[in-house]
């Protein structure tokens, strides 16, 4: 039996000991590692098109919005 093969076996033989709540958590992970393995997985910018064309917001208007953005922060994990 190969490394490979023995490593993948090990891997079972620790889901089977592993009780049945953390499964999900594994799951979690292996999707992680997945999801960063995938080839060009470089995070790539979005491209709006337009979306506030049109739309003309003061310096004030961009101030005010920066507090009440700034404000909230951390409150979400209270």
């Amino acid at each position: 039996m190969n490394g490979q093969a023995m490593t993948k076996e090990r891997i079972v033989n620790m889901l089977d000991e592993l009780p049945p709540e953390h499964l999900y958590d594994v799951q979690q992970f292996l999707d992680f590692l997945r999801f960063k393995s995938q080839k060009g997985s470089e995070p790539s910018a979005v491209a709006l098109g337009g979306l506030l064309e049109g739309y003309h917001f003061s310096d004030e208007e961009i101030a005010q919005a920066r507090r009440e953005m700034w404000s909230r922060v951390g409150r979400e994990t209270e």
